[in-house]
């Protein structure tokens, strides 16, 4: 039997690069998925068809998730399709480039209201549905799994992406004081501090992306998606059940030194 047989997770921003990766890895590892995206039905029905092909159940689901209400139809619509709740990886996020000096008002509440307001809205409306099921089985040592898509910009400063950073350094906290108060129900809250990672995102903004990055990084290589994903999967087993408010970095020892390209 896998690690997540019987386990339902949802991925927010799961219909491209490391959060279709994610909720691939969750999927081999027995739980039912579901592909959280927005306006993106091509690109999210292909990770429900690569999963479902592989033996895996999977759906996607259209949602803003800087709307309230959003947030809470994902959640009902994964518990009506799978009946439960256990894992809520909220990875969807927004980076805008640009000097502090020239951000305008409509760039900082873009990415703060996807990437700070979704993710604690998200987290709300999981944590509900994680606990209704908890005081249903209330012998299960596992109430549920929270992670959230931090960065290493949210722990070193870089320049020309001051929202962003803002925002991944909130979701570094967002951990910590929601492990607080979700902790008795058996909820892990926990982040990935995302370095350095080849997609495609960061390829068109560097074609040289790779070289560049590596080396500045202590490893001497960038990290790939599965490597985002193994840490994930490792965050939500059994094996880490006493882990909770923490970060767990994965930059290959960049921001021990926080050099740049």
């Amino acid at each position: 039997m896998t690690a997540l047989q019987g386990k339902v997770a949802i991925v927010t921003g799961g219909s491209r690069e490391i959060g279709a990766v994610m909720a691939e890895a969750l999927a081999r590892a027995g739980a039912a998925v579901v592909i959280a995206h927005h306006a993106e039905p091509e690109l999210a029905a292909a990770v429900v068809a690569r999963i479902q092909a592989s033996g895996g159940q999977a759906l996607a689901v259209d949602a803003d998730l800087s709307n309230v209400a959003d947030n809470q139809r994902l959640v009902a619509h994964a518990v009506e399709a799978f009946k439960r709740l256990d894992i809520f990886v909220a990875n969807a996020g927004l980076t805008m480039w640009g000097p502090f000096l020239e951000v305008a008002e409509e760039t900082w509440d873009r990415i703060v209201d996807l990437n700070l307001k979704g993710s604690f809205f998200g987290a709300q409306a999981a944590a509900r549905q994680m606990i209704a099921q908890r005081v249903a089985e209330p012998d299960a040592w596992d109430g549920g799994r929270i992670v959230f898509s931090s960065s290493v910009t949210g722990v070193a400063a870089l320049a020309n992406c001051s929202p962003y950073g803002v925002t991944k350094a909130g979701l570094r906290h967002m951990a910590t004081v929601l492990a607080l108060e979700l902790g008795a129900y058996g909820i892990t809250v926990n982040a990935l501090g995302i370095g350095a990672t080849v997609n495609e995102r960061n390829l068109r903004d560097d074609p040289e992306y790779e070289p560049h990055w590596a080396g500045v990084i202590p490893t001497g290589r960038c990290g790939q998606p599965e490597d985002v994903a193994a840490a994930l999967l490792y965050l939500v087993s059994p094996a880490a059940r006493m882990v909770n408010g923490h970060t767990l970095m994965i930059d290959g020892g960049w921001t021990a030194v926080g050099h740049v390209p």
